[in-house]
């Protein structure tokens, strides 16, 4: 039976697919500091940091995806490694394609939120990718920056 396993890579997040619980057992020795939401869906991190782009091909190379939170459970567990790494975090939400609509890796719309207190403000020209905070709230950041490579894997 196959299962979407969520997976954090620091400073991605990114979602995989899994074959096998073997699999799934080891991502959790390769990354114990990973996260588990709901049996299904694990973060993990290899402490790698890097602009918007290259964690998002990371990523995609490792056969996943951004993290992209889409309720309080996965948010925190996102938020919970990067407190462990004190360092903010990539999410596969931006509105690069449409300014000033998120949107999810995949193109929907963003259905759960938890913005820091006056975001998102756009302050900066080129903000147009979001970061999670070790708090756990979101800002939006230049994808330029370099942070920590979230991946679902």
């Amino acid at each position: 039976m196959s299962s979407n396993k969520l997976c954090l890579l620091l400073p991605p997040v990114c979602l995989l697919s899994f074959t096998s619980k073997i699999s799934f057992c080891l991502l959790m020795i390769l990354f114990p500091d990973g996260r588990i939401v709901g049996g299904v869906k694990v973060f993990v991190t290899s402490s790698y940091q890097g602009d918007f782009v290259s964690v998002q091909q990371m990523c995609s190379q490792a056969g996943g995806k951004l993290a992209s939170p889409q309720d309080s459970a996965e948010n925190s567990a996102v938020q919970q490694i990067a407190a462990v790494y004190n360092k903010e975090v990539f999410l596969g939400i931006n509105y690069i394609q449409t300014e000033g609509k998120f949107r999810y890796w995949n193109g929907q719309a963003v259905i759960y939120s938890t913005w820091a207190l006056g975001e998102p403000n756009n302050d900066i020209n080129n903000k147009d990718c979001v970061e999670i905070h070790p708090n756990g709230f979101w800002n939006e950041q230049n994808c330029r920056e370099k942070r920590l490579r979230p991946k679902d894997l």
